[in-house]
């Protein structure tokens, strides 16, 4: 039996060997530390954003405002009024903390839960609490970055319905308004709050993913489905006013589709 002689190739291979059960805590330390690097960027982000408001809505607004903010009303294209950062607020915590964002997040989680995505995360009530947990930390950081960088942009964060009759151009309507808004002056502009938001919605939820689905393309598709909701979101409120009429009333949908 011949043997081959240690070089120093050898030696550097066995001091960059790293044990199994090392790399894995390696990677975990580098997945908590990167977690911990995103959380504390959400906070300072979000402390930024209510220093922000608050600045903004002492300029802004008029003293009896702090006693009591009016609910926004619904955009009115003729007699247009902007929105008080106080009532921008109001919207934003109606988004953000209300039962119906809960419940879009438990259905969401019920969603990922039933194709068993991400399978890491396991089943039962532990995989769908973090699923719901996910949910909601992505929409929660979809609505803050949008109010952020619309208050700083003077965005109106309103529905803008559509003036047009029959589904085609209403539906046009709709989309076209997912990345264009008013601002306060009531002329229209990109809708960067909500650009911004999709993106950074995106990259956020997938830093929290497991380690495997950590990538710029599943980031992207993240952002593009994020955006998509947006669409979603307008038609549904383009129509759901005439889909109730027509339950509730018998009104006819002729014109209106």
């Amino acid at each position: 039996m011949r043997f081959r002689p240690v070089t120093v190739a050898d030696h550097r291979a066995d001091r960059n060997h790293v044990p199994p059960t090392r790399a894995r805590r390696r990677r975990a330390g580098l997945f908590l530390a990167m977690a911990s690097r995103v959380s504390q960027t959400l906070k300072w982000f979000m402390l930024a954003t209510g220093m922000l408001a608050s600045v903004a809505g002492a300029q802004q607004t008029a003293p009896t405002d702090s006693v009591k903010v009016r609910p926004a009303p619904p955009l009115n294209e003729v007699n247009y009024a902007p929105l008080t950062i106080g009532q921008k607020i109001s919207l934003y915590d109606d988004r953000t903390y209300s039962i119906r964002a809960l419940l879009g997040a438990s259905y969401a989680a019920g969603i990922a839960q039933w194709r068993h995505t991400p399978r890491e995360w396991g089943s039962g009530i532990s995989g769908y609490g973090r699923r719901a947990a996910a949910a909601y930390g992505g929409g929660l950081i979809r609505h803050t970055t949008e109010f952020g960088v619309g208050a700083i942009l003077h965005e109106d964060p309103r529905f803008e319905p559509s003036t047009h009759d029959g589904f085609a151009p209403r539906a046009e309507d709709a989309l076209w308004h997912t990345i264009v808004v008013r601002n306060d002056d009531g002329n229209h502009q990109p809708a960067w709050s909500r650009l911004t938001a999709a993106f950074v919605t995106g990259f956020a939820v997938n830093s929290w993913e497991p380690r495997r689905m950590h990538s710029t393309h599943h980031a992207i598709s993240l952002s593009l489905a994020s955006l998509a909701n947006y669409a979603t979101s307008n038609l549904v409120q383009e129509f759901t006013p005439d889909v109730k009429h027509f339950l509730l009333h018998g009104t006819s949908l002729e014109g209106k589709f």
